[in-house]
């Protein structure tokens, strides 16, 4: 029991000394900094996940709705047809390519119907030009940087062709295909610097008559790649047929792959 005693009037001494000790320390001396702390840093993961760009897609009808006021060679016919639903059936009065004028002086203009508009993909996306064909139409969309966008719409869908605005000329770099069922579209980048050295090195003129045998006739007035490309899109802009187009872009993303 004496032991036990003596024990307990240590702790009691040792628990006012540290009373004491407390007492008489300076509030500075209680301070920590941070070094002071082994505190664990928390680790920050960076996030490599690289952002996908998209382009929504909307319908036809809903898109010409839109855009139709920009376009000085379409006009928009808004016809009241028993039967006729005018969202799925989309008419349209486009400029004749003849430049002839009617009796009062207007340009003359031909009707093209579009069946199925409410369906037809199209990229939500302002358009700075439209041309209509007789197997399709035709719109250029600005994007973004150097980056434009032409779509070929036809009956089975629409077709993407993503270009690079290099000195005002749209090189096409990649071709996708649109399906009704798609909601929208992946967006491509290519470098623009690697499309304008190639432009600059020589021509495969016997590969490029291969790919595009209407250049026969052209082919000595070639050197390089950009004399080959500035031959081609100079036809292409006479070309009316929609799969005469997609040719001239395939041969052109060919010849600067």
């Amino acid at each position: 029991m004496e032991g036990l005693k003596k024990g307990n009037k240590g702790e009691v001494t040792m628990n006012e000394n540290l009373t004491q000790m407390v007492r008489e320390s300076k509030p500075e001396d209680m301070v920590f900094s941070e070094n002071n702390l082994d505190i664990p840093e928390e680790e920050i993961v960076a996030d490599d996940t690289p952002q996908i760009e998209s382009i929504d897609i909307i319908s036809l009808s809903e898109w010409f709705d839109k855009n139709c006021e920009k376009f000085d060679n379409i006009n928009q016919v808004k016809v009241s047809i028993r039967g006729v639903n005018p969202t799925k059936t989309l008419i349209m009065a486009v400029k004749d390519d003849s430049n002839e004028k009617d009796e009062d002086g207007n340009d003359r203009r031909v009707l093209r119907v579009f069946e199925n508009s409410d369906v037809h993909p199209i990229l939500n996306l302002d358009g700075s030009e439209m041309k209509i064909y007789n197997n399709g139409f035709k719109i250029v969309h600005p994007y973004r940087d150097n980056i434009f966008i032409k779509c070929y719409g036809a009956k089975a869908g629409l077709i993407v062709v993503f270009c690079n605005n290099i000195d005002g000329k749209l090189i096409p770099y990649i071709v996708t295909r649109i399906k009704k069922k798609d909601e929208e579209v992946e967006v491509v980048v290519k470098n623009v610097g690697e499309v304008q050295a190639k432009l600059l090195e020589n021509a495969d003129l016997e590969a490029f008559q291969l790919l595009y045998k209407q250049s026969a006739k052209a082919i000595d007035q070639l050197t390089t790649n950009q004399d080959v490309v500035d031959w081609l899109l100079g036809r292409q802009s006479e070309v009316t047929d929609i799969n005469h187009h997609l040719q001239i872009d395939s041969v052109i993303i060919d010849i600067l792959s």
